[in-house]
């Protein structure tokens, strides 16, 4: 019984770790405007002129938290049927109309058998899904992760049926053999020359670069379809901020129609390198409380070789030109030059925590019997303990036997930030005795 228990603890345990992952091609995921603007793209980089080639069934969103694929969710796109990736719902298998074309995807897929040993040519390219936008980034640099998979692994590296992806550049400062001087982001990591990605220049068969590849053939009931794809990767490229520039995303068949290859795109990974503000109390907002009387770092990053320029808000003076800055309650912002292109952080709000506050008695007042005495203790709320006293006697206790007067307390926390509060201590009226009526009478009477 208890094996039986433990078996069954097991599968429950491995079905919650493992999920399936999840594809949505409807609205608003079937258009290319949104899936850039709303999903793919991260900070400092600003998309337009969005357009997308292909069938419907090409192209959405995807959520493979708790898979293996390394990315929680983000784009992909196909060669056939995104949702033959859903072990569960499943897709279709279609032969796409060939009516989408791209001479550099053809070219790149020619371009491997000499780079990798090998002979073998791609007659053609098929079923191909392209995803253009301009962007314009605020740094020096671009970048975005992504990974690429097929249903051709185990079977056709090495063969006429490479299929093929591609991530073409192009804009001032790029210089490449692709169209309009493109550069193809999609090439193996540290590759000289840069060896483009396809089933035959990363897998497991050959062997080669195999160190980016993830055999999937056992994970197949949680993504499907992708007997293999690589590891997360990533894509950059050195840019001038503030300048346009044009990405073309492209995947085909190699040479038929025949078993779909994929290549997702990590939601929020398309960036340029924002301005960010750290701060050395890790407040991860840029509403920053912090004690009474102190004071707080902000950090700032805008990538190597930025210059910095603080200003307060309130006098909209710069009052510092570090990347980091040490103050107290108040609104500030941080400019950063990258290569002459100004970025701005948003207002950074730091707001201090109040005093303490000191209560010895909720009405000020206490009344207690005549001749006698009683012990007050202060109640302190907020500051920053510990908490020195000083009370109008001169006495440093935490509390005090007191009589009749009005008494006086000062508390000051550890960052000398005070409070204070006042107490009138009344006594009772004294006893008065009354005889009755005075009365005179006769002398010796």
């Amino acid at each position: 019984m208890m094996k039986r228990i433990a078996f069954l603890l097991l599968v429950l345990f491995t079905i919650k770790a493992q999920s399936q992952i999840v594809i949505d091609n409807l609205a608003p995921y079937n258009s290319a405007t949104y899936l850039v603007d709303n999903v793919l793209l991260g900070g400092g980089v600003v998309a337009s002129n969005h357009t997308y080639q292909g069938e419907a069934s090409q192209i959405g969103w995807f959520d493979a938290v708790n898979t293996n694929l390394g990315i929680d969710n983000g784009i992909v796109m196909c060669t056939g049927d995104i949702y033959a990736l859903d072990p569960i719902n499943g897709g279709s298998f279609p032969f796409l109309p060939n009516i989408v074309t791209d001479p550099d995807l053809l070219a790149v897929a020619n371009s491997v058998p000499g780079m990798i040993g090998q002979s073998f040519s791609v007659s053609s390219i098929n079923d191909v899904a392209i995803l253009e936008f301009d962007f314009i980034p605020t740094s020096d640099s671009m970048e975005f992760r992504y990974s690429f998979g097929s249903q051709e692994y185990f079977g056709f590296e090495n063969s006429s049926y490479n299929d093929v992806f591609g991530f073409f550049l192009s804009g001032p400062g790029i210089v490449g053999p692709w169209a309009n001087s493109a550069i193809n982001l999609a090439v193996v990591p540290n590759s000289t020359p840069p060896l483009p990605i396809t089933i035959s220049s990363i897998n497991s068969v050959t062997p080669i670069n195999q160190q980016y590849f993830v055999d999937n053939q056992n994970g197949l009931n949680i993504i499907a379809d992708a007997d293999g794809f690589t590891t997360v990767l990533t894509a950059q490229a050195l840019v001038q901020c503030g300048e346009t520039y044009h990405i073309k995303l492209a995947i085909a068949d190699g040479s038929d129609q025949g078993l779909s290859s994929y290549v997702w795109l990590e939601a929020g990974s398309f960036y340029s390198p924002p301005l960010s503000v750290a701060n050395d109390l890790s407040i991860d907002s840029t509403i920053m409380q912090i004690p009474c009387n102190s004071t707080i770092e902000l950090i700032a990053d805008g990538g190597p070789g930025a210059t910095y320029e603080w200003f307060d808000v309130v006098t909209s003076l710069a009052f510092s030109t570090d990347s980091f800055v040490i103050v107290g309650e108040g609104q500030y912002v941080v400019s950063a030059d990258i290569s002459g292109c100004a970025k701005f952080s948003d207002t950074l709000t730091v707001i201090a925590d109040p005093a303490p506050t000191v209560n010895l008695d909720a009405n000020n007042s206490i009344t207690i019997a005549c001749n006698s005495d009683i012990l007050i203790a202060p109640v302190v709320i907020g500051g920053t303990p510990p908490y020195s006293y000083l009370w109008h006697s001169g006495d440093t206790d935490s509390m005090l036997v007191l009589a009749e007067g009005v008494h006086h307390v000062m508390v000051t926390d550890i960052l000398g930030c005070s409070g204070a509060d006042t107490l009138e201590i009344i006594y009772d009226a004294p006893p008065s005795v009354d005889l009755g009526v005075d009365y005179n009478i006769p002398c010796n009477t």
